[in-house]
């Protein structure tokens, strides 16, 4: 079996996972049920469920779930089979902030805007001091422990890698996260039916042809988009490479000037150099012993001006 092929059956299929979402309500719930504690979700209807298709060099990899619940809460969650970076978590915070203002911009008042919780499965570790399998992120007073009362952003991070640390509390949504992880379901008790569900709506996923070329085409995606961003960092890095260059040579001119207008006419200036532009510098530069006086150098910045 080729490499792509074993990816591609993994549980840890991140197109697998929007399918499971999108397809099935139940599982969907049991999820958000999981960033929510002090009520029950009765239902949860899709906001985005569109699928993954070809966008060759446009930042369209995102295969997040937005959904709403029975009281209006929103809900956006995404598998990281390659683990985090720092881009991904504050693009997390930038859309929470956004699905924010949008319910405002449609005429929400501002302190009954529905809460927006996102639920980010990792598959690696990013947070630094914090190997555990579940962190809740909402803003707090760290110092006096206070909630701040009106919290309408929450982002939720599992670690994956950290799994064994719930083994001792293996609820249905925890049965899920370990059949992510291990790619088998936990046998050691009961395995609930919505797990069930998961596995038969995989083996159905995995055996179909047209799925399996729209995890291909996303590898293409994929390749060009990593190919792009390369070519821009290596041009960024060449560009800031030439910036440094210019910067010193120019330092080196000021210098030079400075030493020796002090040297020819016994006079520092330094403050008026600093002030010059890159342009007027390189002008003094190349008529710097055609000048009689201070004044007369003064003077020809001023012309130029």
């Amino acid at each position: 079996m080729n490499k792509n092929r074993e990816n591609f059956i993994k549980y840890s299929n991140d197109l697998y996972f929007h399918h499971l979402l999108v397809e099935n309500e139940r599982i969907r719930t049991l999820i958000y049920q999981e960033l929510v504690s002090d009520r029950k979700i009765i239902s949860t209807k899709l906001k985005n469920a569109q699928q993954y298709g070809k966008s060759y060099y446009e930042k369209k990899l995102i295969l997040d779930i937005l959904a709403v619940d029975d009281i209006g809460d929103i809900y956006n969650i995404e598998l990281q089979p390659y683990g985090l970076n720092e881009e991904i978590l504050v693009r997390f915070e930038l859309y929470n902030a956004e699905l924010l203002r949008q319910q405002v911009k449609q005429g929400e008042d501002y302190t009954s805007a529905h809460v927006v919780r996102s639920l980010i499965i990792s598959y690696g570790h990013i947070l630094d001091n914090a190997p555990l399998y579940k962190c809740h992120f909402r803003m707090v007073d760290d110092e006096h422990h206070i909630v701040y009362p009106f919290n309408r952003a929450e982002i939720t991070i599992i670690q994956l890698e950290y799994i064994n640390q719930a083994i001792n509390e293996m609820t249905t949504f925890n049965q899920l996260m370990y059949l992510f992880k291990n790619e088998k379901p936990y046998d050691k008790i009961e395995i609930d039916y919505r797990i069930k569900e998961a596995i038969q709506m995989h083996d159905r996923y995995i055996s179909s042809d047209e799925s399996y070329q729209e995890y291909l085409d996303r590898l293409d995606n994929e390749i060009l988009l990593r190919s792009r961003d390369r070519k821009i960092e290596e041009a960024n890095k060449k560009f800031e490479k030439a910036n440094n260059e210019i910067d010193h040579l120019l330092s080196k001119a000021k210098e030079n000037i400075v030493k020796y207008i002090k040297m020819q006419f016994h006079e520092d200036i330094s403050n008026f150099i600093s002030a010059l532009s890159k342009q007027q510098i390189l002008d003094i530069q190349d008529h710097l012993f055609d000048y009689t006086s201070i004044k007369e150098l003064k003077n020809s910045v001023k012309k130029r001006q």
